[in-house]
């Protein structure tokens, strides 16, 4: 008897289909539909409307928070120039996590139904979809979560007057980021350095999916080699 190998329907909400493709996941989300229309994930609306955001709800909902975290750690006794180092440094230790997630969680290798279903969620759908416009940037709920256990690592580390202002240095790269990610996606850069990092990243969606993690600079890729070929072939 012959088992029919399970097929994803495009018509139907994805999020609970693709499990079922077990060890074929990674294949398929790594075959990428370009389309600014992005497929329903789940029959429910709430949970639909969910996982659509705006660009520009990041900055909007994130940028009066690090405003207030700046001013907070001000008004504690440390001087403009000490919370602009501090925010600098944040910004700085932002875009090495930002690499880290991406490489080691994002493009983590799954193969059964409920981690399948849960890296598609994560990051899956963006490879499957990558110009999805909806689903580019992180949900304001779901950052709101994280932000409790980055704001206790970091009062773990720092103290009570500066823990503000390296969270809020942090949470600013993350809006650099994010905002960065959507325009690397949607815009139409004509110089460098955005026009080199537009090419970097659409060469990791449509090229080398396991090379340049890096969104808003090749930094990192750099020190622990994970440049693309190209790249690399041109610095040498």
């Amino acid at each position: 008897m012959v088992v029919q190998e399970f097929t994803v329907d495009l018509n139907k909400p994805l999020v609970f289909q693709v499990g079922h493709l077990e060890e074929r996941y990674q294949e398929w989300v790594h075959q990428p539909i370009v389309s600014k229309e992005g497929p329903r994930f789940f029959g429910n609306d709430v949970l639909e409307f969910l996982t659509r955001t705006k660009w520009w709800a990041v900055p909007t909902i994130w940028l009066p928070v690090v405003c207030y975290l700046f001013a907070k750690s001000i008004l504690m006794g440390h001087t403009v120039q000490e919370v602009v180092l501090m925010a600098l440094f944040g910004i700085f230790i932002w875009t090495l996590i930002e690499y880290t997630l991406h490489r080691f969680l994002f493009h983590i290798e799954t193969k059964t139904y409920w981690t399948n279903t849960a890296h598609y969620l994560l990051h899956g759908c963006h490879h499957k979809h990558p110009m999805d416009s909806l689903r580019l940037v992180f949900p304001p709920t779901a950052t709101a979560i994280l932000c409790f256990p980055f704001w206790n690592l970091v009062a773990f580390f720092a103290t009570p007057s500066t823990t503000p202002a390296l969270f809020a240095g942090g949470l600013l790269g993350y809006v650099m980021y994010d905002c960065t990610h959507y325009y690397l996606h949607h815009g139409q850069p004509s110089k460098d350095p955005a026009k080199h990092l537009k090419r970097y990243h659409l060469n990791h969606h449509f090229r080398i999916q396991d090379k340049g993690f890096g969104i808003t600079s090749t930094l990192w890729d750099t020190v622990f080699g994970t440049l693309p070929p190209s790249t690399t072939g041109k610095k040498n």
